[in-house]
């Protein structure tokens, strides 16, 4: 009967696709008959069927093609393979590669599990979800949050150590630009064998992301967009206005009268006896987040399309701040004939940053230094008084709240095009020419206002003041390679072989005048022109490279990869212009062998490899060999000043490469049709000739400042390990997913920075000194507090503390005798020998935790991320009550030492007034040096998709509804109403959680 209807009739059929753990999978490629289709991103599709049709056919990469028997007008089909995974495609520099023949360290997510982030900037999406990446978030400012990446671990102490980004080919200088739910796929390549194709800069490290790509088929459009909260992750608390005064008479007494005291209790007298909280009155308990994307698909065999067009707005807590983004991205692909394909890719990013800033009487501008100020306020200060004026603050020029409602501003206005083609001719079977051309702009205006503001009827804050500067940065490039591709019977190998040069072209300008009329003309123009200055300057780079790669296999089971990397730069003499990077890995796919393949269902992979190659770095100046003349160097000539230059670096004639060395030996193994995965890899990065300025070790009697030069030697070695389980009961299905580094960073040697120092240490005195991770804290070791009298005097008998505090009283910290001129402990505690490393901002180890269900159309998601073997340090207004007429927060308030509560392992020293000089407590040791381990819960999302049927009654393909939180909770031992990312002496900006509801919609 079904036979006879089908023959005699068109019809559509449609239905949902899966894979073995009901996870819908996306661009599955149907067909039936002459008619084929894309599934949708939640696994929908929709086919005629012309009459006679019987079958319908699925494929999709990663899996074997699926042929299911038409019966009826719904389908649903579920693709399952043994090595789903195993067959992924990989993507690597200039090219791809199967994930079963990859034998170098790549890693990689999808872009699918990007744009189900709600983070407004891509760089914290990955945090937490790729083994031996570390991601760093010191601030929660919109479209500043000054999130750092490390791969590996930190690869230099003087050169720029960030990764190289590349985007669809083409040079990037950041992440954060990118709209996540552009992307298709995301790399990080971490060893020598994978980034050793791009040689000079891949040192750090290198990101490569490929961006979505138009379909062939039906005309589509999807929707996914989210709005919600944010709210900072810790904020600190602080001793309202009367506890302050009584606090304030325990560090001096008679500061504050019991009268005084009692008129800040009782609020009778605001004016005069305040009680502000400078949180509440100064930061928005939440501000709103809304993110938007819109996609078009379509195309046929001819060509195909996407037009990607996104919006962010994230909201800042504090007045007058926030960031608008808007992304438009246009891909074509294009097939000219037969044999010769041209891409052509456009994306524009335009880009508001609004902050607020101060008026021109006050000595700080910037938003986190607003910040600053309400971490230092008391509370006994005003904000505004009953008559209306403002309070005037410390120095007379107002309060951290009168400057947010001044007329000042700071905006920054960015605007990114990149372009480029990619013509691709396939000459013969198996060999491919490729051409790729790309230009990108970057042109960006600031303007900085600030305001007069009249704060009493006699106190104006003056004078008002704008500055404007212009920036624009051309970057070009013309790449050309050629792949050859051949198998012959067991036997398969493929050569790559090309050229790349790179040019870039940037300019800033910057204009300033003061004392405008008014607050509301802010051109500069209206500015008193005998104030005003400028500045201007100008850079160029260009980087030539030749590249190839030989990859080999035999019977898929024996790998063998050589790759090799010459780079010129103009940023080295003529003479050490060039370096060359080569590396090689090899890989043994132990699994294939006949004594293990077939003989074992249970296994799926089980593969060793090994690489070994040199990568360089060159992130420096751009004219760091040269000798340059600088101006500034005025002089008088007759009555006026004339304009000159003059030399100030003293350069080295001889600057090459940064270069480091890396091994790598991994294992891979699957078992039972991918239930659980495992890897194991070990890394060794040696770099040398670091390119660092030894200016602290160098004496200045020359009168000229040193200069960059190769000098020094630093190693990263540790672990990554990553555990896979996925299973499926019935209607449920579940994955885990674990990630674990441990990183072990250490300065091997400072070159001309090697100084001796008088404890045996050898380094700069500060950060760095051999034998210990970079970026320590360097100080003196506590021994708890003085108890009492009697313990001052018992203690200092044993270990002089005069050096360090000359007058040592209860309640202070006690310091440790480690060593003396005969390297032994001496009796006496000073800088000289009795200085320690503390502890490293490089955490030692990182991991991350991923958690996902699916039961039905519901799907539960958690992301747990963390890292341990890390110090963090909060000094000045962040760490120290009562610095520089600082408050006093809750846990100094509560954990000090007094007389009431003696103490020796009170959580704070006796309170005392710090100047900006310090005091004998406030010295640099293990005291202020805190445990930076934290657990984080970075993301979590509960989902429903609606069933196919009800999704076709309402006339769309598909609909998915989230439920989402990002920094949700965090368990660290860090002070209390501090996020453990955050190190900061006040200046600052809260880390933000957020809260979300979101909706994606195929039509």
């Amino acid at each position: 009967m079904l036979q006879g209807w089908l023959s005699a009739q068109s019809i559509t059929v449609t239905g949902i696709i899966t894979d073995t753990l009901h996870k819908p999978i996306s661009g599955v490629t149907v067909k039936a008959g002459r008619h084929s289709t894309l599934s949708q991103e939640n696994g929908t599709y929709s086919i005629a069927i012309e009459p006679g049709t019987k079958t319908i056919s699925f494929s999709a990469l990663g899996y074997p093609q699926t042929i299911l028997p038409v019966t009826g007008p719904t389908l649903d089909a579920t693709l399952h393979s043994a090595d789903n995974v195993l067959n992924d495609v990989v993507v690597v520099g200039y090219g791809t590669q199967k994930r079963n023949q990859v034998i170098g360290s790549v890693a990689q997510l999808q872009g699918s599990e990007l744009s189900k982030r709600t983070s407004p900037q891509l760089t914290q999406s990955i945090t937490g979800q790729l083994p031996g990446i570390t991601v760093i978030q010191r601030s929660g400012q919109p479209g500043a949050v000054g999130a750092s990446i490390q791969i590996r671990g930190v690869g230099s102490f003087g050169a720029g150590t960030d990764p190289l980004i590349v985007v669809d080919g083409i040079l990037v200088t950041s992440l954060n630009n990118i709209d996540p739910n552009d992307v298709e796929t995301f790399s990080v390549l971490k060893d020598a064998s994978s980034a050793a194709i791009y040689g000079a800069r891949a040192a750090s490290g290198v990101i490569l992301i490929t961006t979505k790509t138009g379909r062939s088929g039906k005309f589509r459009i999807a929707y996914n967009g989210y709005a919600g909260l944010q709210k900072p992750t810790k904020l600190p608390s602080y001793a309202g206005s009367a506890e302050y005064a009584t606090l304030i008479n325990e560090a001096q007494p008679g500061s504050y009268t019991d009268a005084q005291v009692q008129k800040f209790r009782d609020g009778t007298d605001p004016d005069n006896y305040p009680n502000t909280n400078w949180f509440d009155a100064t930061l928005k308990s939440s501000a709103v987040q809304t993110g938007h994307n819109l996609s078009i698909t379509n195309g046929n065999e001819r060509s195909q399309y996407l037009l990607s067009l996104g919006y962010l707005n994230q909201g800042g807590i504090i007045a007058k701040n926030n960031l608008q983004r808007y992304n438009a991205r246009f891909n074509l692909t294009s097939n000219l004939s037969r044999n010769l394909k041209l891409t052509t890719r456009f994306a524009a990013i335009q880009s508001y940053d609004n902050e607020p800033s101060t008026p021109g009487g006050m000595d700080y501008s910037t938003t986190q230094d607003i910040i600053g100020q309400v971490v230092r306020y008391s509370p006994n200060y005003v904000i505004r008084k009953s008559d209306g004026s403002y309070g005037t603050g410390i120095n007379n020029t107002g309060t951290p709240a009168s400057a947010l409602e001044s007329a000042s501003f700071y905006k920054d206005k960015s605007t990114n095009l990149e372009s480029s083609l990619r013509l691709e001719w396939t000459i013969l079977d198996g060999l491919k020419f490729t051409a790729l051309a790309s230009y990108s702009q970057v042109n960006e205006r600031t303007t900085l206002f600030r305001a007069t503001q009249k704060l009493t009827p006699t106190i104006t804050d003056q004078p008002s003041s704008l500055t404007e500067g212009f920036y624009n940065n051309n970057y070009k490039t013309l790449q050309t390679f050629a792949e050859y591709h051949k198998q012959v019977r067991r036997h398969e190998f493929t050569i790559l072989a090309g050229h790349s040069y790179e040019s870039a072209y940037n300019e800033t300008n910057t204009s300033f005048r003061s004392n405008l009329p008014g607050n509301d003309i802010t051109v500069i123009d209206a500015g008193d022109a005998s104030t005003q200055s400028n500045t201007g300057n100008a850079a160029e780079w260009a980087i030539d490279s030749y590249f190839g790669r030989l990859q080999y296999n035999f019977a898929h089971k024996y790998l063998i990869e050589g790759v090799a990397r010459r780079d010129g730069s103009s940023r080295f003499p003529s003479t050490q212009k060039y370096g060359t990077f080569p590396s090689v890995a090899a890989g043994w796919r132990i699994s294939e062998e006949r004594f293990l393949k077939n003989r074992f269902s249970w296994l799926d992979e089980l593969k060793l490899k090994a690489s070994y190659g040199t990568l360089g770095n060159q992130n420096i100046g751009n004219y760091p060999y040269q000798r340059l003349l600088a101006t500034g160097h005025n002089y008088s000539f007759g009555n006026t000043i004339a304009t000159g230059v003059g030399l100030d670096t003293l350069t080295d004639s001889q600057l090459h490469w940064e270069s480091t060395r890396t091994k790598d030996v991994g294992i891979e193994v699957s078992l039972w049709k991918q239930f659980l995965s495992f890897t194991a890899t070990y890394f060794d990065k040696y770099t040398y000739d670091i390119l660092v300025s030894p200016s602290s070790s160098v004496s200045s009697v020359i009168g000229l400042a040193p200069g960059v030069q190769n000098s020094g030697k630093l190693s990263n070695k540790g672990w990554e390990f990553t555990v896979n389980h996925r299973n499926t009961l019935g209607k449920f299905s579940y994955t885990v997913g674990v990630n674990f580094s441990i990183i072990n960073n250490k300065v091997l040697d400072l070159g001309v920075g090697n100084v001796k120092q008088p404890n045996g240490l050898v380094g700069n005195g500060t950060n760095l000194f051999i034998g210990h991770p970079m970026n320590v804290y360097y100080g003196y070791v506590a021994d708890k507090l003085y108890a009492n009298a009697a313990d001052v005097t018992a203690y200092t008998a044993s270990a002089n503390q005069s050096a360090v505090n000359p007058k040592p009283q209860p309640g202070d910290i006690r310091y440790k005798d480690i060593s003396g001129p005969g390297g032994k402990p001496d009796g006496v505690v000073n800088a000289a020998y009795d200085r320690q490393v503390l502890g490293s901002t490089i955490p030692h180890y990182t991991y991350g935790i991923n958690l996902g269900a699916r039961y039905s159309d519901f799907d539960f998601s958690v992301l747990l991320q963390g890292v341990s073997g890390v110090s963090g340090y909060l000094n000045n207004y962040a760490g120290w009550a009562f610095y520089n007429t600082a408050g006093i927060q809750r846990w100094q308030a509560d954990g000090r030492w007094s007389p009431a509560n003696p103490n020796p392992n009170a959580a704070y020293p006796r309170l005392e007034l710090i100047t900006n000089q310090g005091t004998p407590n406030t010295a640099t040791s293990s005291f202020w040096v805190v445990n930076g381990a934290y657990l984080r819960v970075k993301s979590i999302q509960l989902g429903y998709s609606l069933p196919a049927s009800i999704a076709r009654s309402l006339g769309i393909e598909g609909a998915r509804f989230n439920l989402a939180a990002e920094n949700l909770f965090t368990f660290s031992h860090y002070r209390e109403g501090w996020d453990p990312e955050v190190n900061s002496s006040g200046a600052y900006y809260p880390i933000l959680a957020n809260y979300t509801l979101g909706v994606n919609v195929n039509f």
